[in-house]
């Protein structure tokens, strides 16, 4: 079952605060995020981030050992050409080349998640919604990250330090330090307004105190809610939180997305041979079809509507009810693959359709064809969470040899 969250507006609450409370609540799922016709999303597990996936060409593996100059352009061309091919992955492509290693391959894919929860951590604007799922991923496909240094480092770079200081209670607010770090802090290089924050904070003290250190005020407050968000600091006398959202989704989705179902009776009526039904107009002909599927008559709807798209080849609603029946069988048909891309040219927004389309190449295993569908879906709907769940499980496993 998948539970729909209220959409939140970044701009009334940080990213890196929902981050937080979805780790106080032990919550799993996707954080959805949009802003500006990108889309990005965060996986959860207990409350710990697990992986991340984007629809931005940038955030792409490919593209991040590219712009890094780890591989060639012409290296992941040639491994892409061969990740086209049904069954088969760009990581193991790029190993069976000699191009990565394994571990080079898995530290890219890390790093890769990494800088898609950092640019989110950033941002200012934009919206984010929560779609929960007991399981986001499989578990072979879950990454290990530390959830509270990936908050302080994005709180490091947050571009309006101002905002910090509200979010922490404002001046008066009192801060300490923690009894232990979460996570390994000597390990990352601190600046010095950090370390003087840390310092101070070892008996209680405000923020005002604090933004009175020989430092810059922004630097103080990005080391102050960095330290905060980490978990290396504690604010005294509760929580950090925020005003209520005052953006709101207009309605949940059912659990199973995808739009509409073409679905198959458990009993059938025996198929009875019948002659060419040639409907009189495209409406009386996809009401003949849809009749037929109720009934468990596939074969009979099929007839109706190819006579329906050769008599009305303009016709896109039985062409679209076509692609989706003829869609249930298994292995790939490029003749079906025709009949989606012919409504989608016409209707590129009908998102329903598309992600039947990515289901039937993931169930093909054109990996590639499902994610490049996957990510058009989600820039015309960035709360699908059919979407994001499938696009997960392909993006990690894009970045294994053996999955």
């Amino acid at each position: 079952m998948t539970d729909v969250g209220r959409a939140v507006s970044v701009a009334d609450v940080l990213v890196s605060e929902e981050i937080r409370r979805i780790r106080r609540e032990r919550w799993s799922g996707v954080l959805a995020l949009n802003r500006e016709g990108s889309a990005k999303g965060i996986y959860f597990l207990d409350g710990d981030i697990a992986f991340a996936a984007s629809t931005v060409e940038e955030d792409r593996l490919g593209a991040n050992l590219v712009r890094v100059g780890r591989i060639t352009d012409a290296e992941f061309k040639a491994a892409m050409a061969v990740a086209q091919a049904p069954g088969q992955r760009l990581g193991q492509a790029l190993i069976g080349a000699g191009v990565l290693s394994a571990i080079e391959l898995a530290a890219a894919v890390t790093g890769q998640v990494e800088r898609i929860v950092l640019s989110v951590l950033r941002w200012t604007s934009g919206r984010s919604q929560r779609r929960g799922m007991d399981r986001p991923l499989p578990a072979d496909l879950l990454l290990d990250l530390s959830t509270p240094r990936l908050l302080l480092l994005g709180a490091r770079v947050f571009p309006d330090p101002e905002r910090l200081a509200g979010v922490l209670g404002g001046t008066s607010a009192t801060l300490r330090r923690m009894g232990r770090a979460v996570f390994d802090y000597e390990g990352l290089p601190a600046s010095p307004p950090e370390r003087a924050v840390l310092a101070v904070c070892a008996r209680e003290t405000t923020l005002g105190e604090l933004l009175r250190l020989p430092h810059p005020r922004p630097r103080l407050l990005r080391a102050a809610y960095a330290l905060v968000a980490g978990g290396m600091v504690e604010v005294v006398g509760g929580k950090i939180e925020q005003p209520r959202p005052s953006v709101t989704d207009s309605g949940a989705r059912p659990a199973v997305e995808g739009g509409e179902s073409v679905s198959e009776p458990a009993s059938r009526e025996a198929a009875v041979p019948v002659a060419r039904e040639t409907p009189a107009d495209p409406d009386t002909g996809e009401h003949r079809a849809r009749e037929l599927l109720e009934r468990g008559q596939r074969e009979q709807a099929v007839e109706v509507l190819r006579a329906l798209v050769e008599d009305h080849p303009r016709a896109m609603g039985g062409r679209r009810l076509l692609a989706m029946t003829l869609a249930q069988d298994g292995g790939f048909d490029r003749a079906v693959e025709r009949l989606f891309l012919d409504v989608l040219e016409v209707e590129p927004k009908d998102t329903a359709l598309r992600y039947r389309l990515a289901t039937y190449y993931r169930r093909a295993g054109m990996r590639a064809r499902a994610m490049l569908q996957l990510r058009l879906v989600l820039s015309s709907d960035p709360g699908h969470a059919g979407a994001w769940r499938d696009l997960g499980e392909l993006e990690a496993g894009e970045g294994s040899r053996d999955r």
